[in-house]
């Protein structure tokens, strides 16, 4: 499998509108959480860092969406594991690759139905570093320097969860996280990580970026965020 990636990402175009949809699922998630009493829910900057491609409405936490040099790419894996890796673009497509089908879920209340992701099984590269035994949970970077996430040894495990690196039978855009995404079926999209770059095994989960905001570590729809929309 070859992917081509050009050496110089196109700056993706930003958008300062708000639509109505999601201004109505950012308000139901406001008025959720007061109702349920959480003191601290995440606030979102909607300017410059929100934009929509192919259904889907692009988040960031930053100014942008950062880009990548394919060259110098590094994906690491490391922390409590016996045979920490370093990976470049080129090791990860020469990896077997995994398609999985799962409607995409967000939190402020849109989905996106058949979303076709693939890309490397994150229990595989687990197999490949060898965890300690005291590594319970896993701790993953973006390269855009602010944004975090986790999951449990045992959710890393699943057989559907992925390094995803293609959607719907592309490359990633830019936006949407290129080269390498988190893609944890059955859980809200906060928990797909974009521009992933670094896995860390520690003792235990800890709370990512939206977690210490509000949001719940465990992130299933239905299971999850409850009384924040009142169910869609």
């Amino acid at each position: 499998m070859s992917t081509h990636y050009p050496s110089t990402p196109k700056e993706a175009e930003h958008t300062f509108k708000l639509g109505r949809a999601a201004f109505l699922g950012l308000t139901a998630a406001t008025v959720g959480a007061l109702a349920i009493g959480k003191t601290s829910f995440p606030s979102v900057s909607l300017l410059p860092t929100s934009a929509a491609a192919n259904g889907f409405t692009l988040y960031t936490v930053v100014d942008g969406f950062p880009g990548f040099n394919p060259r110098t790419y590094r994906l690491t894996i490391g922390g409590m594991v016996d045979r920490p890796v370093t990976m470049t673009l080129d090791d990860i497509l020469r990896h077997p690759s995994v398609t999985v089908t799962q409607l995409y879920t967000c939190v402020t209340g849109w989905t996106v139905p058949h979303c076709h992701w693939t890309g490397i099984r994150l229990a595989d590269l687990l197999n490949a570093v060898q965890p300690q035994t005291a590594a319970q949970g896993l701790t993953l970077y973006s390269f855009d320097g602010i944004y975090t996430e986790s999951l449990s040894i045992e959710q890393a495990r699943k057989s559907n969860v992925l390094l995803a690196y293609h959607l719907n039978g592309r490359p990633l855009a830019r936006a949407q996280g290129a080269p390498l995404r988190l893609v944890v079926p059955g859980m809200y999209g906060y928990k797909f990580i974009k521009w992933l770059d670094r896995i860390e095994l520690v003792p235990r989960p800890i709370s990512g970026y939206w977690e210490v905001r509000g949001y719940d570590r465990d992130a299933y729809v239905g299971r999850s965020n409850n009384g924040l929309f009142g169910g869609f």
